[in-house]
Order: C-alpha cells, then sequence, then structure tokens
C-alpha cells in the first residue's frame, strides 16, 4: 500500500528538453536570480530516501505525483 498525493497546475507544459533535468541540483528554467534550482532535487532526495518516487505528467496540465509507502500496513 502506499499513500499517492498528486498536485496539477494549468500554466505552460514543461518543455521536453528539461523533463530529463527535474530533479537535477541546481537546475531551473526560471531567469537568473528567481530561483536556485534547489526545490524539486530536495524534495526528490527526501521522498527517495524514504522508499517513494515523483512522477511527472505534462501536456494541457502539469502534474506531479507524490508516492510514498504506507508504513506499518498489510502486505
Amino acid at each position: 500500500l502506499h499513500l499517492e498525493i498528486a498536485v496539477t497546475d494549468d500554466g505552460a507544459p514543461i518543455p521536453a528538453d528539461a523533463l530529463p533535468h527535474l530533479f537535477e541540483p541546481f537546475f531551473t528554467t526560471k531567469t537568473q536570480g528567481a530561483g536556485a534550482g534547489l526545490g524539486l532535487a530536495v524534495a526528490y532526495g527526501i521522498v527517495r530516501r524514504h522508499g517513494g518516487d515523483i512522477l511527472v505528467e505534462t501536456g494541457l496540465e502539469t502534474t506531479f505525483r507524490v508516492r510514498l509507502p504506507l508504513q506499518g500496513s498489510p502486505p
């Protein structure tokens, strides 16, 4: 069993060339000084250390799905 939290927005889609780099430290599509590019990298590291994953779907909307295992749940 796992817990999944989905967050969706209807802003511009994430460019295809940016998708493979989203979770890399210091990667950003923002203008210089508008972001350090650490937020998704830190979030991804925390989720992975807890045995989870973050999935991204982009198109007309962009959805981030955070999946975490439920501790103590029956097999």
